[in-house]
């Protein structure tokens, strides 16, 4: 069993660079810094610290568990503080946002959100992808999830917060630029970047507008909506993208966005918190604040 007291040690070495300035930072005698990081590195079976004449560094294998050790330690924190005050924390808000989410649409709202809420603690905003908010989600180190989807797993509870547009982008001069609309079908005539059949762009397609995903001409698969938009940018294909991703390049002519003459595409976005979240958490809080903002 890994024990928190010689993680925090060791995650305190780390940091101050040196045993002693470790030991003084915890409060402890230099001795009992070294005791915790022998018994740690016993556990994992594998040195963690390098001590140098200059400083102490981590070894290769203490530069693994640095991340894993910071994130025990700061869950285990967490824990502690739901405990107290009916399950409050101090008041701060750790948010997990999807990345088109945390990118393109949080920040003002976390600020427009902290500029009406008082005694509120620090927030803390972590960006990944839905894989990665759902696990810092289940695992607590999250308050509060905001994902472009959501499964319906049980022990939370989930709303949609914002109905996002979606559009068609082109480069300036591409052959649909000038138009003011295009048909369904004529999606079918350019590479779509991101559209192949399984990925959600093609399911949504299917869901909304009734396009048969193996009719999609598959284009580049691209892992962000930044490399996306400067791929059709270059011509490599089209794409369907959220409305507040491309609002900027569509405004400075950079991209092109031409209407869909058959329906509005938008994409529903989800706020997810543990359903034993205390009802005046600042989770519950900032949940109900996305709602009003975005109705």
């Amino acid at each position: 069993m890994i024990d928190l007291e010689q993680v925090r040690t060791y995650v305190a070495i780390v940091e101050a660079g040196s045993f002693q300035g470790a030991a003084t930072r915890l409060g402890i005698a230099q001795p009992t810094a070294s005791q915790h990081m022998r018994k740690l590195e016993e556990t994992l079976g594998h040195r963690l610290i390098e001590r140098t004449r200059a400083q102490a560094v981590p070894t290769a294998e203490g530069a693994r568990f640095l991340p894993y050790a910071r994130t025990l330690l700061r869950v285990a924190d967490r824990a502690e503080a739901s405990l107290t005050d009916g399950g409050l924390t101090d008041g701060g808000l750790a948010i997990g946002a999807s990345s088109n989410i945390g990118v393109y649409l949080l920040q003002p709202l976390v600020s427009a959100f902290r500029s009406g809420a008082s005694g509120l603690g620090p927030i803390d905003i972590r960006i990944g992808s839905n894989l990665e908010t759902v696990r810092r989600l289940e695992e607590a180190e999250i308050d509060i999830a905001l994902m472009e989807w959501w499964d319906d797993r049980p022990g939370f509870d989930a709303a949609v917060w914002r109905d996002e547009p979606l559009v068609v982008i082109v480069p300036p001069g591409h052959r649909w630029a000038g138009r003011k609309w295009i048909d369904k079908t004529t999606l079918l005539e350019e590479p779509l970047i991101g559209g192949e059949p399984g990925t959600g762009t093609a399911r949504l397609l299917q869901e909304r507008l009734g396009i048969d995903p193996n009719r999609l001409k598959a284009g580049l698969q691209l892992g962000s909506t930044e490399a996306v938009k400067q791929a059709v940018r270059a011509g490599l294909g089209v794409s369907v993208t959220l409305m507040s991703a491309v609002r900027e390049e569509i405004a400075a002519g950079h991209l092109v966005a031409p209407r869909l003459r058959n329906g509005r595409l938008s994409k529903p976005l989800y706020s997810i918190v543990p359903d034993h979240a205390p009802h005046k958490s600042p989770a519950r809080t900032f949940d109900a604040f996305l709602r009003q903002a975005s109705g």
